[in-house]
């Protein structure tokens, strides 16, 4: 994937994320195993966001196809 789709993707994840419930939110954390401290920084991550920033490709793609199987994945908004 490159940079600009690794982007797009990014972003529609993170659109997805924040309109579930929280109780689905807490579930996909959970699901993801994500570290509370980012790995390059040592810094407490602050946001979804900052943690699939950091996750692989690999990650993003089994999140999206995640989402999308239980119905959470808002649509890609086009590259302008």
């Amino acid at each position: 994937m490159n940079q600009e789709e690794r982007k797009s993707l990014i972003d529609q994840l993170d659109r997805s994320f924040s309109v579930m419930p929280y109780w689905v939110q807490c579930a996909t954390k959970h699901a993801m195993a994500a570290p509370k401290n980012n790995p390059a920084t040592g810094k407490p991550f602050k946001s979804f966001r900052e943690v699939i920033e950091a996750a692989s490709d690999d990650t993003l793609l089994t999140l999206r196809e995640d989402f999308d199987d239980n119905g959470d994945l808002l649509a890609a908004i086009p590259a302008q």
